[in-house]
C-alpha cells in the first residue's frame, strides 16, 4: 500500500496537500474533462449487434461504469501509447501510468442520486492474515456521478484505502468513503455538463418538491437558474441554491 501524502498531517492541511497532488498529475483537468465527455458520449452512441442501442437499454449503473471505464483508458491511452494502459493484471489499477506508477489511477463511479461513492464489499477488508485484499486501493482516483444518461460530477484527486469504510458482514454490499474525504481529498472539475443535473440534486429538493418543479417546467440546473416565474417554491431553491447552479 502507498504511503499516505497525508500521513500525520491535520484534516486542516489536506485541501493544500490534494491540490498540490492533481497538479503533478500527468493529466491536466481541462483534458481530463474532454476525454470524459467524448467517452461519455461514445458510450450512449454505441450499438450492439448492429440493432440495439445501447441508450436505449436499462443498463445497470455497473455496467455503465465497466464501459465508462473501457472507453476512458481506450481514449487516453490512444492519445499516450507510450504513458498510459489499461489493466492487464489483477494488481494494476484501473489506468496505468507506464512511466510511472505513482500516477496509475483508479476510476470510480456512481450512478444513484447524490455525489456519494461506493466500493464493493472487499473495500479495506482483511484477510484472516490481516493484509487487506486485492490490488491497493491508495493513490489517485477519477471520480463520476451520473444519473442516466447525464454526468453530475467528476472529481480528481487522492484516497487512501483506509478511507473505505468496509462493511463488516461477508454479505454486505457496499464500503463507503469518510466525509471528510469528499471535502477535502477530492477536487471537482466542473464544465458546463452539470447544467444539465437534475433538480433532485439540489439542497431541500427532494422527491415531492422535484415533482414540483417538474411540474412546472423545472427539470434541471439550468432550468431553475433561468427560472422567472412566480411559484414561491421555486423561487426559494432557486436563491437556496445560487452558488450551486451558477453558470459553468
Amino acid at each position: 500500500m502507498k504511503i499516505s501524502p497525508y500521513l500525520e498531517i491535520p484534516i486542516s492541511g489536506w485541501k493544500d496537500i490534494t491540490k498540490e497532488l492533481v497538479n503533478k498529475h500527468p493529466l491536466s483537468k481541462k483534458e481530463l474533462l474532454e476525454i470524459v465527455l467524448i467517452s461519455w458520449d461514445r458510450l450512449w452512441q454505441t450499438n450492439v449487434g448492429g440493432h440495439v442501442q445501447i441508450k436505449d437499454v436499462e443498463l445497470p449503473s455497473t455496467v455503465v461504469g465497466y464501459f465508462f471505464q473501457k472507453l476512458f483508458t481506450y481514449e487516453l491511452s490512444s492519445r499516450y501509447p507510450n504513458v498510459w494502459r489499461g489493466e492487464k493484471e489483477r494488481s494494476d489499477k484501473d489506468v496505468v501510468n507506464i512511466q510511472d506508477d505513482y500516477f496509475s489511477t483508479e476510476m470510480k463511479s456512481s450512478g444513484q442520486i447524490g455525489y456519494k461513492l461506493f466500493g464493493n464489499r472487499s473495500y479495506n477488508q482483511k484477510t484472516q492474515s490481516n493484509v487487506s485484499s486485492g490490488k491497493d486501493k491508495s493513490g489517485y482516483y477519477i471520480t463520476i456521478n451520473f444519473i442516466g444518461q447525464t454526468i453530475t460530477l467528476l472529481r480528481i484527486g487522492w484516497i487512501d484505502q483506509d478511507d473505505w469504510i468496509a462493511q463488516g458482514s461477508e454479505t454486505g454490499q457496499a464500503a463507503t468513503l469518510k466525509p471528510d474525504v469528499y471535502t477535502h481529498k477530492l477536487i471537482e472539475v466542473n464544465g458546463s455538463y452539470r447544467e444539465k443535473s437534475p433538480v433532485q440534486l439540489c439542497d431541500g429538493v427532494g422527491k415531492q418538491a422535484a415533482e414540483h418543479c417538474n411540474n412546472l417546467g423545472v427539470f434541471t440546473f439550468k432550468d431553475l437558474r433561468v427560472y422567472n416565474g412566480s411559484d414561491k417554491k421555486i423561487q426559494k431553491h432557486r436563491d437556496k441554491n445560487a452558488k450551486l447552479i451558477k453558470q459553468y
